[in-house]
């Protein structure tokens, strides 16, 4: 029999995996403290459990998907890891490392899956872009940028760093292999005091790679993608058409100026995906609560991704030198 899971907050973004779940036949019920929300949910889906508590909901699936506001990820997440029950927990998956380290000791205590809910991981397009780079398409890879920029959901308890960025750390760190080496940031408070509304990461990684991240939620048009630049080749990704187009350009290479001479045979497409990141997650994370096995996504990959934010956001909460205005 397939397992069967709760969704925990059906909110703006919860209410997604409440669909998704139910599509698959999973959706073994919801918990919402809102009595409008719950009103709602037993009319769009009647006979699908509605709990007030979370408790309730402990005997009655195998997982818990938890999509309440971040600052209530890991109390709620350590609840059910604490109840036997395997967890998908929204990005980002704590606010702090200890709490992310707590969170996947109690996954292994209890032999339950942890998984995070780093979308794009599940994108096709993202996954053949990390095969593609394994197979050398573009040569050793130098850098990366990533941006992340709309007029967007403004939040009130977290910045756009943790709100945002998580995706594209979490991305980087899958098609880099691993954590980086430095991180840096530097960002801007212009719409609430003290809460981050534009932030830029610098990061490096083994071998000379570096990458930069760009994100923004009040920002004048909607771009979402990354670019890899290889020593042999670029990649261009496009969240929004989920396309991958590698840019056959690169520098002629040798000694000598002649060797920064550059070299351009066109653009070839090398992959045009479809969306539904939402329900390959979900199928991942049922997959796993069925078998055991380690998700894509798993805790120990999330703690990585918090420790990253958490290296930026020291760099956001310092206080910058004051640039002397007189003559030196």
């Amino acid at each position: 029999m397939s397992p069967s899971v709760a969704v925990v907050g059906a909110g703006a973004w919860g209410k997604n995996h409440v669909r998704a779940f139910h599509e698959l036949g999973a959706l073994g019920g919801v918990v919402e403290t809102s009595p409008g929300l719950r009103q709602r949910l037993r009319l769009d889906f009647p006979g699908v459990p509605v709990w007030s508590c979370l408790e309730m909901a402990f005997d009655q699936v195998e997982g818990l998907v938890i999509a309440t506001p971040a600052p209530s990820h890991a109390a709620l997440a350590a609840r059910a890891l604490a109840a036997g029950l395997g967890v998908l927990v929204e990005k980002p998956m704590t606010l702090d490392t200890a709490m992310a380290e707590t969170l996947v000791s109690l996954a292994e205590t209890s032999g339950k899956p942890l998984m995070v809910g780093h979308l794009l991981l599940y994108q096709p397009a993202i996954q053949e872009l990390k095969r593609q780079l394994e197979l050398g398409l573009v040569g050793r890879v130098l850098r990366v940028h990533q941006h992340r920029l709309n007029l967007g959901q403004v939040r009130a308890t977290e910045n756009v760093l943790w709100s945002l960025a998580p995706h594209d750390v979490a991305v980087l760190l899958y098609l880099l292999d691993g954590p980086p080496e430095t991180v840096s940031a530097t960002g801007a408070a212009f719409l609430q005091p003290g809460i981050t509304d534009d932030v830029h990461l610098e990061l490096t990684f083994a071998g000379g790679r570096s990458a930069h991240i760009h994100a923004c939620w009040y920002w004048p048009e909607k771009r979402r993608g990354l670019r890899v630049m290889g020593e042999s080749g670029m990649v261009v990704y496009d969240e929004e058409d989920q396309s991958l187009v590698l840019q056959r350009r690169h520098l002629k290479g040798g000694p000598g100026p002649e060797g920064l001479g550059s070299v351009d045979r066109g653009p070839v497409r090398l992959f045009r995906g479809e969306g539904q990141a939402l329900l390959r997650e979900a199928q991942h994370f049922l997959a796993c609560l069925a078998s055991g096995a380690k998700p894509l996504s798993d805790g120990r990959s999330g703690v990585e991704v918090i420790r990253v934010l958490e290296a930026a956001e020291a760099c956001l909460t310092k206080t910058p030198l004051e640039y002397a205005k007189e003559s030196r």
